[in-house]
């Protein structure tokens, strides 16, 4: 099934990020004495913080680290349904990769033991640094697959996942974990498990992507296909800046900007200094559409000049003028 923008579907990713320990195998791994081991009652999270301990104590840790995740390894067994996932990826010929904070050897321990193949990127602690949240680490892996961020899924099953998804620009699902407070705002959507996951790419429902879900709730869904439909064109000269005005059109949901060719001047950086500075010298409509794609992936910028409905300058008007553009 097919999905026209902004609806959106996992089923969709042109290549799809795994996690590794509690997506792919589960070795149960439990951290709780090595934190209290080594950060006490402190809140650190276990590899970023090591940089805050004595060297002694840092090379112990990793060695703990090490010993603990080898172990779960050993005892490792498949995540129920991820076989079928496998099947699935394999018939859609969809490349994938896993990027993990375990390190390397467990990785391959734990491979080994369930049976599973590993795919030809594989980026573990020892691969890469700095490990998710971190983005560069996915975005690496999405490099080597060939595929840009905003066109692959990561699935994971905590916070650290969903973090380096939505840092990296990328779609992320939530499995096997409840969501704690706050964790909804960093993903798409949500599973209970593997198999649910399954169904959903074998008989995929439209879902409204995660950049666009405030305006279809306030909104509605209605408003925002409609108005993705519109290609709306930008002035030169708005108020109060050409990177508040593209920004607050995008998040309502505007598919596409018109803009014209002329160049992006130290002084208009000046004035829209949240666009790209190492666009000055290019054109205002190569400037706006890295502005927007990074943001809003489904969104366009193409050649165009000024017009007579160029959006209001007064930000709170903006919903009432697209609707009128759209005809709603």
């Amino acid at each position: 099934m097919a999905f026209n923008a902004p609806f959106w579907s996992p089923s969709q990713a042109s290549a799809i990020l795994f996690d590794w320990d509690g997506v792919i195998a589960d070795t149960r791994l439990d951290f709780s004495d090595i934190r209290n081991k080594y950060y006490g009652e402190r809140r650190a999270m276990l590899l970023e913080d090591a940089c805050t301990l004595a060297p002694g104590r840092r090379e112990a840790l990793m060695r703990d680290l090490e010993e603990l995740e080898v172990a779960g390894a050993r005892n490792a067994t498949p995540v129920p349904g991820i076989d079928k996932i496998m099947e699935w990826l394999e018939s859609a010929r969809i490349p994938w990769a896993v990027v993990s904070r375990n390190c390397g050897k467990s990785i391959l321990t734990a491979a080994e033991t369930i049976g599973m193949k590993l795919p030809s990127v594989l980026l573990s602690r020892d691969d890469f640094s700095p490990v998710k949240p971190d983005p560069r680490a996915l975005r690496e892996a999405c490099r080597r697959i060939g595929v840009s961020p905003s066109q692959s899924l990561l699935i994971g099953d905590y916070i650290y996942d969903m973090m380096g998804a939505r840092r990296a620009g990328m779609r992320g699902v939530l499995v096997r974990a409840a969501r704690g407070d706050g964790w909804g705002e960093w993903l798409e959507c949500g599973y209970s498990d593997m198999r649910e996951l399954y169904d959903e790419l074998l008989d995929p429902t439209d879902m409204i992507p995660w950049e666009y879900q405030d305006t279809a709730e306030r909104y509605g869904a209605d408003f925002l296909k409609r108005v993705h439909r519109l290609f709306l064109p930008l002035p030169r000269h708005p108020r109060p800046t050409l990177d508040a005005g593209a920004a607050r059109a995008a998040s309502l949901g505007v598919g596409g900007f018109h803009i014209g060719d002329e160049i992006f001047t130290p002084h208009m950086w000046k004035e829209n200094p949240s666009l790209d500075i190492a666009c000055v010298g290019l054109s205002l409509r190569e400037t706006i559409a890295r502005f927007i794609r990074d943001r809003w992936p489904f969104a366009s910028v193409a050649r165009g000049g000024e017009s007579e409905r160029c959006p209001p300058s007064d930000a709170g008007s903006l919903p009432e003028f697209l609707s009128g553009f759209a005809g709603l």
